[in-house]
C-alpha cells in the first residue's frame, strides 16, 4: 500500500513539473522552481531513501511510531500542498519573465555606486562583528527552554546575533554592483567561510544562491547553464562538511593554534539523505499522528500571532512568552519534537487538517506568485532588483518552516541593506528609474545634414519607451530605420 502511495504521489510531482516547465513562467526567477526543488527532496526522492533503507532514527528521536495510515496521509497532505501551491503561484504570477536592463538601470547603477559604499560602510563592520563574534564564542547565552524545545536569548540583544545576516545580501549586491569581477566575490567568499566555521548553513547557502541570482539576471538568462551548476557542487561539498561536523574543521582551519575545536560527529546516522535537514515528511508524520487524533483539536493557525510578539526584545518584556502567545496544542506532550520544522503542509495541518493544508499552501501560493508578477511588470530598479534576488533564495527556509515568522524574521534583516540604500539616494535626492527614463526617451534624438548644407539639422526621432528596454544593438537599428525613413 505505501508503495503505491509513493508512486502515486511521486507521479504526481512529476506531472505536476512538467506542466510548469511547459507554462511560459519557467525560470529560476519564479517561485514555483524553488518550491518543487524543496518538495521534490523531502517528499519525494527522500521517501523511498526511508522505505527501503528503514530509516528509523526520527522516530527513536521522537519516541512516536506513526501507523501506516499516518504515512499515507502525511504523503496526500504534503503532494495536496504541492498541487494547491502549484496552481495559486502560476495563477497569480503566469506570465513569462522579462528583462528589462537598459540605458536608464545602468545610469542608475552608475550613480548609486558611490551611495553603495556607504552602505557597506555603515551595515558591514555590524554584519562583520555580529559574525565574528558568533565565530568565536559560538551561540553563548541561547538556553533551550525544556517546555517548549525552543532556543531562546538569555543574555545578549538577538538583533545583534542576526545582525550578521545583513552580510548575505551586501556580500551578493556587491558582486553584482561591481560587475562579478574577481574581487568583488571575496566578501562572499569570506562570509561563507566564517559562516560554516559557525556552524550554520542557511545564510551561506542563501548568499550564494542570491548571488547567482544576480548573475543569472544580468546575463539575461532563465537558467543556469551547465558551467554555473558545476560551480555549486564545492559549496554543496561544504554543505556537506559542515553538516558532519557543525563547522569545527572549517573553524580550525580558519584558526591554526593550539586551541582546537573538537571536530567529533554529530550524532545523526550516516545514510543518504537520513539526518533531520531533510526529514520533513517524519515532521508532517508527527503532526498526523499528533493532530487532532490526540490532542483533539487544531491550532487554527494562532502560532503565527507570534509576529507580533517576536519583535520586543525579551529584555524590555521579561515576562514575554517563549514561543506562540497562544498555543492550543502542545506537540511535546505527545514525544520530543525538538528541533522540528513544520513546513507549508505542515503548517496547514496543524491548523486545520486537510483543509488547512488547502489554505496555508493557497496562500503562500498566491503571496510568492503576486510578488514575481509584482517584479516582472515592475520597473526592476536597482532596489527592486535587489530586494527580490535576496529574498527569493529564502523561500526555501520559508517552506521548510512554513510559518510566517521565520520568513519575516529572515528576509526582514537581509533588507536593511538595501533599505538603507533607497533611503541614502532619496536623501542625496537622485532620480528614481522612471525619471531616468522619462529623461532619456526625451533626449534621444537623431541628427541628420541636409544636403547642400553646411549645417547640420537636427531632426526628431519618436522615441517611446518601450524602446529604451530593448538591448543596445537592437535599439541602434531600429533607431536607424526610423532615420532612413525620416530622410
Amino acid at each position: 500500500m505505501y508503495e503505491a502511495a509513493l508512486a502515486l504521489t511521486t507521479l504526481i510531482y512529476l506531472f505536476t513539473v512538467v506542466w510548469y516547465l511547459r507554462s511560459p513562467a519557467a525560470s529560476l526567477f519564479h517561485p514555483l522552481t524553488f518550491f518543487c526543488a524543496f518538495h521534490g527532496l523531502v517528499f519525494v526522492v527522500r521517501p523511498w531513501f526511508a522505505w527501503y533503507g528503514q530509516y528509523d532514527f526520527l522516530y527513536y528521536a521522537f519516541q512516536f511510531q506513526p501507523t501506516l495510515a499516518d504515512k499515507v496521509i502525511a504523503l496526500g497532505a504534503a503532494t495536496l500542498g504541492l498541487v494547491v501551491f502549484a496552481w495559486s503561484s502560476l495563477r497569480a504570477g503566469s506570465m513569462a519573465m522579462v528583462f528589462r536592463q537598459d540605458a536608464a538601470t545602468a545610469e542608475q547603477r552608475r550613480q548609486l555606486l558611490p551611495l553603495f559604499v556607504w552602505v557597506i560602510a555603515i551595515c558591514g563592520p555590524i554584519g562583520v562583528y555580529s559574525l565574528l563574534t558568533q565565530f568565536s564564542n559560538g551561540l553563548e547565552g541561547m538556553v533551550m527552554d525544556r517546555a517548549t524545545g525552543i532556543s531562546i536569548n538569555t543574555t545578549g540583544n538577538g538583533y545583534l546575533v542576526d545582525a550578521q545576516l545583513m552580510l548575505v545580501s551586501l556580500s551578493a549586491m556587491a558582486a553584482w554592483i561591481y560587475r562579478f569581477r574577481l574581487v568583488s566575490l571575496l566578501p562572499l567568499a569570506t562570509f561563507v567561510l566564517y559562516r560554516a566555521g559557525t556552524g550554520g548553513r542557511g545564510p551561506f547557502i542563501a548568499a550564494v544562491a542570491s548571488a547567482g541570482m544576480f548573475y543569472l539576471y544580468e546575463r539575461r538568462r532563465r537558467f543556469p547553464g551547465l558551467r554555473l551548476a558545476l560551480v555549486l557542487l564545492p559549496v554543496l561539498l561544504l554543505f556537506r562538511v559542515v553538516g558532519d561536523d557543525r563547522g569545527a574543521a572549517i573553524k580550525n582551519a580558519l584558526t591554526p593554534g593550539p586551541e582546537q575545536v573538537s571536530a567529533g560527529k554529530v550524532q545523526e546516522p550516516a545514510r543518504p539523505l537520513e539526518s533531520m535537514d531533510y526529514a520533513n515528511l517524519e515532521f508532517l508524520e508527527y503532526l498526523v499522528y499528533v493532530v487532532p487524533q490526540r490532542s483533539g483539536t487544531y491550532d487554527y493557525f494562532l502560532d503565527n500571532l507570534q509576529v507580533l510578539t517576536e519583535p520586543v526584545p525579551r529584555v524590555l518584556w521579561p515576562g514575554k512568552p517563549i514561543g506562540p502567545p497562544i498555543k492550543r496544542v502542545d506537540l511535546l506532550q505527545y514525544g520530543t519534537p525538538i528541533g522540528m520544522t513544520l513546513s507549508v503542509a505542515g503548517e496547514g495541518w496543524y491548523a486545520l487538517g486537510w483543509l488547512g493544508v488547502a489554505i496555508w499552501s493557497a496562500l503562500f501560493g498566491l503571496m510568492t506568485g503576486t510578488l514575481y508578477r509584482k517584479f516582472v511588470e515592475g520597473p526592476q530598479s536597482a532596489f527592486q532588483t535587489s530586494a527580490y534576488m535576496v529574498f527569493m533564495p529564502s523561500l526555501i527556509v520559508g517552506f521548510r518552516d512554513g510559518s510566517l515568522l521565520s520568513l519575516i524574521r529572515s528576509t526582514g534583516i537581509y533588507m536593511i541593506p538595501i533599505l538603507l540604500w533607497f533611503a541614502l539616494s532619496r536623501a542625496f535626492g537622485l532620480a528614481s528609474i522612471f525619471q531616468l527614463r522619462q529623461a532619456m526617451a526625451e533626449r534621444v534624438r537623431w541628427v541628420r545634414r541636409e544636403p547642400g548644407s553646411a549645417a547640420q539639422k537636427p531632426t526628431a526621432v519618436p522615441v517611446e519607451p518601450a524602446l529604451l528596454q530593448l538591448p543596445p544593438a537592437v535599439r541602434r537599428r531600429r533607431l536607424a530605420l526610423r532615420m532612413r525613413e525620416a530622410e
